[in-house]
């Protein structure tokens, strides 16, 4: 009894003294409130409001309305900040016991020249105030594009040419026409600063595998060209840099449910605010389920990912902890056999915009090895990374002036790669049958069957409506690896002048294994129909069974083996100086040397015969022998770049840079080409620009010109129905120009970008691939247009508000490209539309998109396995579009 007494006491005493002390804070200290709206009166939900040198802050909630509380008497500075928008200021005096009261309206940025950015730069600056060619996407327009993948976010930047025809990853970026076999060769895809792995070309590991955008994310940032080759390891093409949200004064959210008509399920959810007057933190993350929009007959993507972040304030800095789990399986779209190469068609049995060679059929494989175990894979475990990463980051500023910032991360990641590779264009089914039974004694005849069913094709040349089989490739790769990262900076202000010290360091480890067969198929896909493996057996003139052409549907078994590790470090010094002349007039300069190595090893193959009669399909089985083949390599290099920025008012600016950066080479050109033939690739890169800015009219237009060096092609291509390696060096040339442009009147807006360039091979050379070091061979290149790279491309994107409601297309054209360095196999120009709409209703937005509404067959990419330098276009042939007609609908709630 008397315990229970003591604890009501003890809860009414603490109850009083909570009170008294809330009755006294508010006695002593003030109380700031108002809104925030548009120049039309619009409310902005989510608007920063903050008082300069302080951690009191808030944020607009679905009315417009902010409140800060418990001011300390005094004189401050109120800044309002949200992307879209101009930042406003106020200054105000708080009095204890008082409530003061300011409302803002924010005038429109429509390109967000105002907007502060922080990716290849030392200081935070205003994007009409850099000196580099910089593009912003903020979170509205993140929701009003719908990106189907990260891929298909990237196609906002100028300047970069985006192929996103392969799925949730696999994709590939273009920088500025420099030549590439694809991935993200010359750019350096970050999250929060740091390289989401750091060579975003690894064999089988493109970078946007390992990248989710999802409400986690607050915005994206992306630098052309220019401080890119100070700021990152191998990055001349740019630096484009995720960065996410990390919690503000007050607690708030969203979670948003989406779903697609190709059987799509997607809930998305992110959170953050105060822990604690000193603690801020955000997590977020999504899963998603669906069946492909080239559906294989099993799920074509599953999985999610946890982000989040917890940040410390130090009052004159911060520390931060961040993490990430990622695990996803997705499938990776490849080629299918289309017709007409001037205006793409379907053929008979295979459509063009929902038909892939992936297919339940061919889900489970199991084969033998030499070593008389069993390999096992499925197809639908797909493109699965799975990523444990943790970092930090810290930043303090110290009372002499000195700021020191320094950034790590530590990722683990485990990926497997499966898909059907296509290998060859289509045969007649009765050609390819010929032709094998002609190099086989005693058959006089065949028969196709079905592999799983067994069942006979009994006129195979009439099978799907079109007669066809071909070869594809079951390809796995199994691929863990590991990156750790950690960028330190000093900096200091001297006068006019703002100098950083940086040391970079990035060690990496990569165990790749390949093991790889081929697959006889039929052609075959649609929404309800996929494509089925197929045996052939060849018969003698009384009919019986000579030999079986195939095993289980499989043509080859081991038709490729690798296996190699790679273990690099590189670390880099660099220097920057921004410079202040006047308050018009910037100059940056920085410099970058990097050095490093490179060591590992790589397994030998040798051909088996695993001694089955009854088929042709072991008689030749790839696979390691147990010998190794070491390689080590070390380099040092120098980056540097200068630039310039001319403010010539609040609205106009000019900016010109000249920079060298480079590239190293990676995995595969250690793994493939021999010692002695490894070359750091150099460029030379110069560009220059306007940017303007009222409330009606922003454009940000630049002109480039690069000069690349020893620029490396190392592809897997089939000839005579081998598939074996090309190796060859080339320089290139390109001259552009890029144009972001946004038009807004009222209601109506009109978003612009293009970009316009001529890509251009200079001095190109093959190499001898047994013999790297023999006398090349030089063909007449000189002034070919770059393959898979287009002159011109861009998007044209109108808009129209009504209140609440929002209504937006899109239209992205792109030119004529090449499939191959010779410029005799040329793919057509093609345009798609995209449109949706969404009403807000309260604290919920509701949105209705549609991507590629007239199903275009736009082509992104010929076959790269057929052949590349010299070949004749067939009347079937095989190439990758883009992803058909698709709707998804969301509803978002943001509290």
């Amino acid at each position: 009894m008397y315990s229970k007494k003591v604890g009501i006491r003890l809860f009414f005493t603490f109850a009083i003294m909570l009170l008294l002390s809330s009755f006294v804070l508010a006695q002593t200290t003030g109380k700031i409130e108002g809104t925030v709206e548009d120049a039309e009166g619009q409310q902005l939900v989510g608007a920063n409001v903050y008082l300069q040198g302080t951690t009191l802050g808030s944020s607009t909630d679905r009315d417009g309305a902010f409140t800060i509380e418990s001011v300390p008497p005094g004189n401050y500075t109120i800044q309002v900040r949200f992307l879209g928008y101009k930042t406003a200021v106020a200054e105000v005096q708080v009095t204890a016991g008082e409530t003061v009261t300011r409302n803002f309206t924010l005038e429109s940025d429509v390109l967000d020249m105002e907007a502060l950015v922080v990716t290849g730069t030392i200081n935070p600056l205003k994007k009409i105030e850099s000196s580099v060619a910089i593009a912003t996407v903020n979170k509205q327009e993140i929701e009003r594009r719908a990106p189907r993948n990260t891929a298909d976010l990237l196609k906002a930047i100028p300047g970069f040419y985006v192929e996103s025809s392969g799925g949730e990853g696999g994709n590939n970026l273009f920088a500025r026409g420099i030549p590439a076999d694809g991935s993200f060769r010359y750019v350096s895809l970050q999250e929060d600063g740091l390289p989401v792995f750091e060579d975003g070309e690894l064999m089988f590991g493109n970078a946007d595998l390992f990248l989710r955008v999802d409400e986690t994310v607050d915005r994206m940032e992306a630098v052309r060209g220019g401080t890119a080759s100070i700021f990152a390891s191998n990055a001349p093409g740019g630096i484009i840099n995720f960065i996410s949200k990390t919690g503000g004064n007050k607690l708030g959210g969203v979670a948003k449910l989406t779903l697609g008509d190709y059987g799509l399920y997607r809930t998305d959810f992110n959170i953050g605010g105060p822990m604690s007057e000193n603690w801020r933190f955000n997590i977020g993350g999504f899963y998603r389920h669906d069946d492909g929009v080239r559906p294989p007959g099993f799920t074509a993507n599953q999985g999610g990912q946890i982000k989040g972040n917890f940040t410390r304030l130090l009052g004159d800095g911060y520390f931060r902890v961040n993490f990430k789990f990622l695990d996803d399986k997705n499938i990776f779209y490849l080629p299918i056999p289309l017709k007409n190469p001037d205006d793409p068609e379907a053929i008979e049995g295979f459509d063009a915009n929902y038909g892939t060679m992936t297919s339940i059929d061919m889900n489970y494989l199991s084969v033998p090895t030499p070593k008389g175990e069993s390999f096992e894979k499925n197809l639908d475990n797909g493109m699965h990374p799975q990523i444990k990463a943790l970092g930090g980051e810290f930043f303090y500023e110290f009372d002499n002036g000195w700021t020191v910032k320094n950034a790590f991360r530590y990722t683990d990641t485990n990926e497997e790669f499966n898909a059907i590779f296509s290998l060859s264009d289509p045969f007649l089914a009765s050609a390819y049958a010929a032709d094998i039974m002609g190099g086989v004694e005693g058959a006089a005849s065949y028969q196709y069957r079905f592999a799983r069913s067994g069942d006979v094709i009994t006129n195979p040349d009439d099978l799907n409506g079109n007669g066809l089989v071909a070869e594809v490739g079951w390809w796995s790769v199994s691929l863990p690896m590991s990156n750790f990262a950690n960028d330190l900076q000093f900096s200091k202000s001297f006068g006019n002048h703002n100098l950083t010290l940086g040391f970079y360091h990035t060690d990496w480890k990569v165990n790749s294994l390949w093991y790889w067969q081929d697959v006889l198929a039929e052609v075959q896909g649609g929404q309800d129909d996929n494509t089925r493996a197929l045996d052939l057996v060849l018969m003698d003139g009384a009919g019986q069974e000579v030999v079986s052409v195939t095993h289980n549907g499989l043509s080859r078994i081991g038709s490729t083996y690798n296996r190699y590790k790679l273990d690099a470090v590189s670390k880099a010094l660099y220097l920057n100086d921004e410079f202040m002349l006047n308050d018009q007039l910037r100059f940056d300069a920085g410099i970058r040397y990097e050095f490093g190595r490179v060591n590992g090893f790589t397994e030998n193959s040798e051909e088996f015969d695993l001694g089955d009669e009854t088929t042709l399909a072991d008689d030749n089985v790839l696979y390691g022998n147990g010998t190794f083949n070491p390689y080590d390599w070390d380099y040092d290099e120098i980056a540097f770049s200068v630039g310039a920025n001319f403010k010539m008012s609040e609205g106009m600016a000019f900016f010109g840079r000249g920079s060298k950066g480079f590239r190293t080479p990676d995995d595969q050109h250690f793994v493939f080409n021999a010692p002695g033939s490894y070359k750091v690739e150099d460029v030379l890169q110069f560009e220059g620009g306007i940017k303007y800015a009222s409330p009606h009219l922003a454009v940000f237009a630049s002109l480039f010109a690069i000069q690349f060096e020893n620029i490396p092609f190392s592809d897997e291509v089939v000839e005579e129905g081998e598939i074996v390696r090309a190796f060859r060096f080339a320089n290139s040339q390109t001259l552009g120009a890029e144009l972001e442009a946004i038009v807004q009147f009222g209601n109506f807006g009109l978003d612009l970008t293009a970009t316009l360039q001529d890509p251009k091979y200079k001095d190109y050379l093959i190499f001898d691939y047994d013999d790297p070091q023999a006398e090349p061979t030089e063909l007449d290149f000189t002034d070919n247009q770059v393959r898979r790279i287009p002159r011109i491309f861009g998007e044209v994107a109108p808009s129209y508000k009504l209140g609440d409601l929002n209504i937006y297309a899109s239209y992205r054209f792109f030119g004529e490209r090449y499939v191959d360095d010779a410029n005799n196999n040329k793919l057509p120009a093609w345009a798609a539309i995209n449109a949706g709409v969404s009403y807000r209703l309260g604290d919920f937005l509701l949105a209705l998109n549609g991507a590629n509404l007239t199903n275009t067959i736009g082509l992104t990419e010929g076959n790269p396995r057929a052949g590349q330098v010299i070949g004749a276009v067939k009347d079937i042939y095989m190439a990758r579009p883009i992803l058909g007609r698709t709707f998804t609908t969301s509803i978002t709630y943001n509290f």
